[in-house]
């Protein structure tokens, strides 16, 4: 009975996962002329991004000094659907724009050992692939997030 229950909980897993791959490239094709940042956005969500990062800087703790200015209330749920994340395997995203030049998070993504030694990051080299536009477009939205400064 046990392994029963192992196994259909892998089929649930595994069909989520092709679902959300199938739903990503179909995602890719209908916007391949669209807002890039958009599509990004898309894939961030798509390949699971949110499962290890955040994109809350949290107001306590060492939060601020490791991954810069806080979010607030207002940008953490002017996100549609918000993506503050709920636990941290790897560093908080929501500034990353101000910490990561972009050649960085490409070449982190493609071989994250490469680059971190001992990260637990699997490769996203896939994206990259000659003519997807899937991880450039992954590029163009890690580039927007950083704090927006209201005017004054």
């Amino acid at each position: 009975m046990k392994g029963r229950v192992i196994i259909y909980g892998l089929v649930v897993v595994l069909s989520a996962s092709v679902f959300s791959w199938l739903s990503a490239r179909d995602a890719v094709v209908d916007r391949q002329q669209g807002d890039t940042v958009t599509l990004g956005r898309t894939v961030y969500i798509s390949e699971g991004c949110i499962h290890c990062h955040s994109q809350y800087v949290r107001p306590v703790g060492p939060d601020t000094s490791l991954w810069g200015e806080r979010t607030t209330v207002e940008q953490a749920l002017g996100q549609t659907p918000v993506l503050i994340g709920n636990r941290r395997q790897g560093p908080d995203l929501a500034n990353v724009a101000l910490r990561r030049p972009r050649e960085w998070n490409r070449l982190h993504l493609m071989d994250p050992r490469r680059i971190v030694p001992g990260s637990r990051m699997p490769s996203f080299a896939h994206l990259f692939a000659e003519g997807d536009p899937r991880g450039p477009a992954l590029l163009d939205y890690l580039d927007q997030l950083k704090p927006v400064h209201e005017s004054r």
